[in-house]
């Protein structure tokens, strides 16, 4: 496993094909999917919530199979595995494109969720924190970044093709392009870890004596862990509730152009919210990920849930000003679980042990979540205004900042133990 010097290490192709694969995925379709809904709800005659319920269905199929994208990783070449769900995944958004039920909707969100799994918020977060010993925090937040720039700039080429061209040929045209933009990645580029190569880990020598330090610590293990064995660990609880509260306050994005189009802007004005909101995303996951590894990660938290509050105030204000603003700092929202949550594991758990702690947590946590896609869309349709929903999404925001700074409260009282450098 010698590295050659003076060459790039491959660790910045992986780093290069989990940017494009987050974006082509996370990004394209997932960040999108808001700006089909008043489209699809007018032409069809559904009922926002009705509609929405897809995404819960998403949600939950896609939790139920987080577990298995650790295991698949390991049994199975990873190229093979994403390929395959990121065929499906695109697949799902070009056929929605041709729906004219409802039911046609749950059913292929159900079996889109499954293939999220594989391809969206958990591959990523594996694959780099094994190729990288050193900048882990960097690299997870340019790759996130990318799910926000591509959405950022996809939200807004739909805001004008949706008008244009119609939202069944636009949702085909999404499913198309992610697909063959994920293909040359998964097939050529990514591989689960460096020793499949015969490569160390990009900055292995320079992390080596502190590695066989935390190897002793008891969360820490590389030999991997059971649920059994994780539901004695308190910190699986606040990593479960942390990534449960912040994944909630995360599905608001899906509603930012209904909500502009409700404070008076036109479909092509309210789709620039998404966009604005994915530029703070994307400009947020790039500051995060880098300051998280010299400022501390709990204190890089608290300082994210803050500015997303102050996103939440300003759209909760409802005035065509003050959404546009309120969607940049809203957009500081996203990268809580999709940046500031692996990380925050990263305290707790490494190696084969971080790959399934943090899977089973995600999964929990997006099980409790998953209904608040549905709910977000109800209490519209009950109230007629997003004042109540995005009051909700306020409120798990205040329960994520009680459970970061009582994990922070715990790592200063345990200095005695061997906790992680990073987190502090």
């Amino acid at each position: 496993m010698e590295q050659k010097k003076n060459r790039l290490h491959y660790a910045w192709f992986i780093l290069a094909g989990c940017c494009i694969l987050q974006g082509a995925t996370l990004g394209l379709i997932n960040n999108c999917a808001g700006v089909f809904y008043s489209p699809i709800c007018k032409e069809l005659g559904f009922e926002l919530g009705k509609l929405t319920m897809y995404r819960m269905l998403y949600c939950i199929s896609s939790a139920l199979a987080l577990p298995f994208v650790a295991t698949s990783f390991r049994k199975h070449d990873v190229r093979i595995v994403i390929s395959i769900a990121a065929v499906i995944y695109g697949g799902c958004a070009a056929l929605m494109g041709t729906f004219h039920e409802l039911w046609q909707w749950h059913l292929t969100g159900i079996i889109q969720g499954i293939a999220s799994s594989f391809v969206c918020m958990i591959p990523a977060p594996i694959i780099l924190g094994n190729w990288f010993k050193k900048k882990t925090g960097m690299a997870v937040g340019i790759s996130a970044a990318f799910s926000g720039l591509v959405g950022m700039i996809g939200s807004s080429f739909l805001g004008m093709a949706i008008p244009a061209f119609g939202w069944r040929v636009s949702y085909v045209a999404v499913g198309i392009v992610s697909t063959v933009l994920v293909l040359p990645i998964s097939l050529f580029v990514l591989r689960c870890k460096p020793e499949e190569m015969g490569l160390l880990p990009y900055g292995a020598e320079d992390v080596e004596q502190r590695a066989v330090s935390d190897a002793s610590a008891p969360a820490s293990g590389e030999n991997g862990i059971t649920l059994k064995e994780l539901l004695r660990q308190p910190e699986f609880y606040i990593a479960v509730g942390a990534y449960w509260t912040s994944v909630s306050c995360a599905y608001l994005n899906s509603f930012l152009t209904p909500c502009g189009i409700a404070a008076g802007l036109t479909l092509q004005a309210a789709a620039m919210m998404t966009s604005i909101s994915l530029l703070g995303n994307m400009s947020s996951k790039l500051i995060l990920g880098k300051i998280s590894d010299s400022l501390g990660i709990i204190r890089t938290f608290e300082v994210s849930i803050a500015l997303a509050f102050l996103g939440h105030v300003l759209l909760f204000v409802g005035s065509p000003e003050t959404v546009m603003a309120g969607s940049l700092f809203y957009g500081v929202t996203l990268p809580l679980s999709s940046v500031m949550m692996p990380l925050f594991c990263r305290i707790f758990w490494k190696g084969e042990t971080y790959s399934t702690a943090y899977a089973y947590s995600t999964m929990v946590g997006t099980l409790l979540g998953a209904p608040f896609n549905m709910w977000f869309g109800t209490f519209y349709d009950i109230t007629g205004d997003y004042r109540l929903t995005i009051g909700v999404s306020a409120a798990m925001l205040i329960m994520l900042t009680f459970l970061i700074i009582l994990e922070g409260v715990r790592l200063k009282r345990a200095k005695s133990g061997k906790s992680p450098s990073q987190a502090r």
